[in-house]
């Protein structure tokens, strides 16, 4: 364990001793709290258990007869490819946008190590925090609904995205590091900006990478779907489809989808590879 100095404490200190059976009831107590309140939902909201265990197979033979089998010639569609590379497009814009915003922001909003904890503080834990509120989609309907149908909306949304879920995870690797160098760096007279590049980055370097990585997988699959409320992409065939009840294009958008992640998941698992 930690004090609030950074320091290794003994876990079988005296503090520990007395503070292991309250902390023990109280995980305890929350799980407990937890078992409870799951089994409740499905008595509220009237799931029948035995019935959601016999609805794979009927769905599966439903998904079959309405998407099986896929139109194939429907990838030779001009604007299909385009909109395949325009959701590359809105990824990798999203990805990069919003990382770049989310270094200062995950800085200000490491309530350690943030400048000043009365401004940037709530500055950047306010911006993180918005972009999480909302969920993607209501932010790419409401930017559409500003900006006009087109990528703009979706490439917004997926900034949003990234900002959403790689500041709060980069914010609390910075609030994990060691306060030792910091301190040191500080006693030179070395101001915040020389603080953050010499003693933080540094130290959260390897992580923040490992959070870009995931934070492109899960901003590009995002943007496959930017399209269903017009804000460009694939994702505006899969509506068109399913709204003219096309569904032999809808199988083969739904597997030009599953491929683009697929293609996705393995280069961020090769990235990962590559940096660790």
């Amino acid at each position: 364990m930690r004090d609030s100095n950074n320091r290794e404490r003994p876990i079988n200190s005296k503090e520990d001793m007395e503070t292991l059976p309250r902390r023990r009831f109280a995980r305890n107590l929350a799980l407990l709290g937890v078992l409870v309140f799951t089994f409740w939902s499905f008595y509220y909201l009237n799931i029948p258990l035995s019935r959601f265990m016999r609805i794979f197979g009927p769905l599966g033979h439903k998904f079959s007869q309405l998407f099986l089998p896929p139109d194939l010639s429907y990838i030779q569609n001009v604007s299909m490819l385009r909109s395949i590379v325009e959701t590359f497009q809105m990824g990798i814009f999203g990805t990069f946008v919003g990382l770049a915003l989310c270094v200062p922001l995950a800085w200000f909003a490491a309530l350690n190590m943030t400048p000043n904890r009365m401004i940037f503080y709530p500055l950047g834990r306010g911006v993180i925090i918005g972009a999480r509120s909302i969920y993607e989609l209501i932010w790419a309907m409401l930017f559409t609904m500003i900006l006009g149908f087109g990528p703009l909306p979706g490439a917004l949304t997926c900034v949003l995205a990234t900002v959403g879920f790689c500041g709060k995870l980069m914010a609390e690797e910075i609030e994990d590091i060691r306060l030792g160098p910091i301190e040191a760096i500080r006693a030179t007279g070395a101001g915040e900006i020389k603080v953050f590049l010499w003693g933080i980055f540094p130290q959260v370097q390897t992580s923040w990478t490992g959070i870009a990585i995931y934070g492109w997988d899960s901003t590009f699959r995002m943007a496959t779907i930017m399209g269903y409320v017009g804000a460009g992409g694939i994702g505006m065939y899969l509506r068109e489809t399913i709204e003219t009840l096309a569904y032999e294009k809808t199988g083969m958008t739904l597997l030009i989808i599953i491929g683009l992640v697929v293609i996705s998941e393995v280069s961020s698992a090769y990235a990962r590879q590559r940096v660790a």
